[in-house]
């Protein structure tokens, strides 16, 4: 289960879940159905709309009774799935959903369950466990092809037909995976002289010969001499929501929010304005490393956070890795993601996470100071100075690779995954110069340039590490020769498809819980905001002075620096009921754009005609965090008001 320490909520052990094992939408479904039955009030489902092949895009709210209803407090609402390959997302998110309402019935363990039962009590929990339900769908296909996009007909090489060349199985293993392709004209790519199951690129300078060309396992089916260019579908959902969309890039779609499923998740979010906090579980990381606030859009808008949350979210990462232990996770481009989406335009803390990466293998004891200690204080390899994280391409970061793909893919390149994974460092600095990007170099070393012995790409190699040691090579298919028909002898294999994004299914209940704990954390954190004690000073008959101050004794604030800036979520309004001809000094009506947290304060002061004795109302409301009325009594009581 969790406890508390140092301030924390930490897993200490694993909690049950259903079964280990991925749900299809029809299983997913009963799952949701399973716990509006059996917990009453306290968990309500409903459909928030329906994917372009029929399914239901369900929703939970989980919140117990008390003296709001769940709809007018604040809340924290947690998406799964919007990208369609990440099926862990899912899992975990109705785990964690489950888990909490069992607390709050059983009401044990005592501290965790008082810990549940605090936060349902006050706040309202919103999941959405799976925005992408076709794509998903596809993960259960006897044909196993990693499906991220919707199942949108899209007439991808824009040949008028559509979707008339998609992968497909032709060694009948049931996995869609690469074909390596001996075509003198074409050929870009070499076996990896350490590693011959990777792909690289090769050096001329240092005599490197190019061998194959790299497809995806298919056919030419619709005969135009081009293999699998029009795949099936569609359009990726974390690229079509409004912040840093792409238009024209390939997945992005027509337009913005131009999905059934991208909009009814946009139209859910809108019609709950008393969300206050986002968190999304999915491709893209912002906990595991906290963004660095840098770069803008041509418009001034930031690329990720403004510049003033930085400090927030580095505290978030912190305990967030603390909490859950999961670092080393790689950055992907985020144009057009929900998550982004929710904090620059919906204007809230929204934080994401993929759950899961490649797991380090354990270090030896003399790796680790020969004593079997923790090696002491030295730093990670993960990160140099700035807290970049290495490529494996030399030392070349991933922000680097990310930056230089979504330029890329901005100017209507298709950039796959084995492209990345080849790439040398000397390709980097050359691609770098001409499209105008920086290269941020890690300084601690731990992407250090190929050496003797060693595969090019040391983060492909260390998954194939992974897949043979700790999968038992589940991870790779090894190249077989296979007599194509239209192009001859080539050889198939690869990677496994959802290898690398998802985690073995007895893997997900030790990783939910660590998400319970988070989201206590999180449930902690929330804005607390009230009144301090009116000082009333009677000055004169009929004449009062009151000071009173609004406090944030959370930790969050109640609005980011970006919120603020684009004044997209509403202010907190403080307002004396008296009118404005009583008011001699003060503003009848305050607007409060944020209140900092950890007792970030606001003070007024007013001067004011009223009778002796008297009494006056001063009314606090927010539309995320609720409101209140605190009733002044106007008389002389040498600096303090009576208030009730």
């Amino acid at each position: 289960m969790t406890a508390v320490v140092g301030g924390l909520w930490v897993a200490t052990a694993a909690i049950g879940a259903p079964e280990a094992a991925y749900h299809t939408h029809a299983e997913l479904t009963a799952w949701v159905d399973r716990l509006d039955a059996e917990h009453g009030r306290s968990c309500v489902a409903e459909t928030i709309g329906t994917s372009h092949e029929g399914r239901a895009i369900r929703a939970l709210r989980v919140a117990l009774p008390g003296g709001l209803e769940p709809d007018e407090r604040p809340a924290l609402l947690l998406v799964a799935n919007v990208d369609g390959a990440h099926l862990a997302g899912s899992e975990v998110a109705m785990t964690v959903a489950e888990e909490l309402l069992r607390l709050a019935r059983d009401g044990e363990p005592e501290e965790q369950a008082d810990a549940v039962a605090s936060f349902l009590t006050s706040h309202t929990l919103y999941v959405v466990p799976r925005a992408n339900p076709d794509a998903a769908e596809r993960f259960f296909a006897a044909v196993k092809d990693e499906r991220r996009r919707t199942l949108r007909p899209d007439d991808r090489d824009r040949d008028g037909a559509i979707d008339e060349d998609p992968p497909n199985d032709l060694n009948g293993d049931g996995l869609i995976t690469m074909m390596r392709v001996p075509d003198p004209k074409k050929a870009d790519h070499m076996a990896d002289a350490e590693e011959p199951r990777l792909s690289v690129l090769p050096e001329r300078d240092k005599g490197e010969r190019t061998e194959f060309v790299l497809y995806v396992e298919g056919i030419d089916d619709d005969g135009d001499g081009e293999v699998n260019e029009d795949p099936v579908g569609g359009v990726d959902l974390d690229m079509n929501f409004m912040h840093g969309y792409r238009e024209h890039a390939d997945g992005a779609g027509l337009h913005q929010v131009s999905e059934p499923e991208s909009l009814a998740l946009l139209r859910y979010v809108l019609d709950h304005q008393n969300i206050a906090i986002v968190l999304t579980y999915g491709r893209h990381d912002n906990l595991s490393k906290p963004p660095d606030g840098k770069g803008t859009y041509p418009s001034g808008t930031p690329k990720n956070i403004d510049e003033k949350d930085v400090g927030l979210y580095t505290e978030m990462s912190r305990r967030f890795t603390e909490i859950t232990g999961l670092k080393k996770v790689p950055s992907v481009p985020d144009e057009g993601a929900f998550f982004a989406w929710a904090y620059a335009q919906f204007g809230v803390p929204s934080f994401t996470t993929p759950l899961w990466t490649r797991p380090e293998p354990e270090k030896k004891e003399e790796e680790e100071g020969g004593d079997g200690g923790d090696g002491g204080d030295a730093p990670e390899a993960d990160a140099g100075d700035e807290g970049l994280t290495p490529s494996g391409v030399g030392d070349i970061s991933m922000e680097t690779l990310a930056e230089l793909r979504a330029n890329a893919e901005a100017q209507g390149m298709e950039v796959t995954d084995e492209m990345i994974a080849s790439l040398t460092p000397q390709m980097v600095e050359g691609f770098a110069k001409r499209a105008g990007v920086e290269i941020r170099r890690v300084e601690s070393g731990a992407g250090a340039e190929s050496e003797p012995g060693k595969a090019k790409n040391a983060d492909e190699a260390a998954w194939l590490t992974y897949s043979d040691d700790v999968r038992d090579g589940a991870g790779f298919v090894d190249w077989e020769p296979f007599e194509h028909p239209d192009l001859g002898p080539v050889e198939i294999g690869g990677w496994t498809p959802y290898f690398k994004t998802n985690p073995p299914p007895d893997e997900l209940a030790a990783i939910a819980e660590t998400q319970v704990a988070f989201v206590l954390e999180l449930a902690r954190l929330f804005p607390d905001v009230s009144l301090s004690e009116p000082e009333v000073t009677r000055l004169a008959s009929g004449l009062y002075e009151m000071e009173v101050a609004l406090v944030n004794d959370g930790y969050l604030p109640t609005g980011t620096a970006m919120a603020q800036r684009n004044r997209r979520a509403r202010p907190y309004v403080v307002r004396l009921d008296v009118t404005n001809e009583q008011i001699l000094t003060g503003q009848r009506v305050h607007k409060v754009w944020s209140v900092a947290g950890s007792g970030g304060r606001h003070e007024y002061r007013w001067i004011i005609r009223a009778d002796d004795d008297s009494d006056l109302t001063i009314t606090v409301y927010s539309e995320k965090f609720g409101g209140f009325d605190r009733t002044v009594r106007l008389r002389d009581t040498g600096g303090k008001g009576g208030t009730r």
